[in-house]
């Protein structure tokens, strides 16, 4: 009898838990549909909400006759402006929950291993370099400045994580000094191109580090939106091992978590979904530090909800930032950066004020 009691306790509490999740990932879900809405119909020029539609069916060539101004506004302009933003919002948003987790440190933020400023450096070298490398292709060139700040990323991410590991142990806190030390190398290279920079190169190189969702292109964006997509949700995979990973790496071992193979996933997987983001839309900071934060606080710390509520919570957030740079200086757009540091930065000296106590 105590048995059955304590099995439907059990249970109850399970669907609970289930009931939960459901509702908070639906409100977060909906509201980064409005957030959608709304973006698709701001911009200097006005448009109908029939707008919409019209230019969703052109973009997937259910409707190519459909010449008029609103819907090539809205295919051409809006829609891969808005789908970059949802992509990299909940890439940013989902890796700063996994390191978060990781590192069980609510402080950490995917640009501190280093992934981010590496794909500065890449994209700067393209700007600064880039005309003398003519054997690249006329075609290819739409793609080069993404892909020059990808591999940017990628090596900042490889020399991570041969510093950070050793015969196959992964030292997170090595793993995150390195990260330190990779961002001072790469802040110091930048510095370097900025000088020998002329004045065009400056400008695209400072507007691209203070990060944009502007002259986003469905040839442009596609492949960063895969890559975000497929580690995205390797990532929600590990949502119950970051679960037992969070009450200490020994008891996690005991309870048949691969705690080795988990961080090696957990550093590689963040790393490619920013250096993705990162190689499309430019340096966004504090979006991976503030949603997976704010969600622990509405929600708690289950990572089955923490994770894709994070990636749903940076698609609100990069959304409305982005809102907020088109009509802020209108006709003109401010750098989406400027905005999502002057809401993250405070919040983030109020998180070093909360959390001063167990700070050494």
């Amino acid at each position: 009898m105590e048995t059955s009691v304590s099995t439907d306790s059990i249970a109850y509490l399970s669907n609970q838990s289930k009931s939960k999740r459901v509702l908070a990932l639906s409100i977060l879900g909906g509201l980064a549909f409005l957030a959608l809405l709304i973006s698709i119909l701001t911009g200097p020029v006005e448009l109908p909400v029939s707008a919409i539609w019209q230019g969703l069916k052109r973009s997937l060539g259910a409707d190519p006759t459909n010449m008029s101004g609103s819907s090539a506004i809205v295919s051409v302009i809006r829609l891969p402006r808005v789908f970059l933003g949802v992509f990299v919002g909940a890439a940013l948003g989902i890796s700063g929950a996994a390191l978060q987790g990781l590192f069980r440190n609510p402080l950490v933020d995917p640009g501190l291993i280093g992934v981010s400023s590496g794909g500065a450096l890449g994209a700067s070298i393209w700007i600064i370099f880039g005309s003398t490398l003519t054997f690249i292709p006329d075609f290819l060139m739409v793609f080069a400045l993404p892909v020059f700040a990808f591999l940017g990323s990628l090596c900042a991410m490889v020399l991570v994580y041969r510093i950070g590991s050793r015969r196959g142990h992964v030292s997170v806190a090595a793993m995150l000094l390195s990260g330190i030390a990779i961002n001072a190398l790469s802040a110091a290279a930048l510095g370097f191109l900025v000088f020998v920079s002329d004045d065009t190169q400056l400008r695209s190189i400072n507007f691209w580090t203070l990060g944009s969702l502007g002259g986003a292109i469905w040839a442009k964006i596609w492949p960063s939106m895969l890559v975000i997509a497929g580690a995205s949700m390797l990532i929600l995979r590990d949502a119950k091992n970051l679960n037992l990973f969070a009450i200490g790496e020994v008891d996690a071992k005991h309870l048949g978590c691969d705690t080795v193979k988990l961080k090696r996933r957990m550093i590689i997987l963040p790393a490619m979904t920013t250096a993705a983001a990162v190689s499309v839309s430019g340096i966004i900071g504090f979006i991976g530090l503030v949603a997976p934060h704010l969600i622990r606080l509405m929600v708690g710390t289950d990572h089955r909800l923490v994770l894709p509520g994070s990636a749903l919570l940076g698609v609100i957030l990069i959304l409305t930032a982005d809102i907020l740079a088109r009509i802020a200086v209108s006709p003109a757009e401010l750098p989406l950066g400027i905005i999502t540091s002057l809401v993250g930065a405070p919040f983030f000296i109020w998180l070093l004020v909360r959390y001063k106590g167990w700070m050494p």
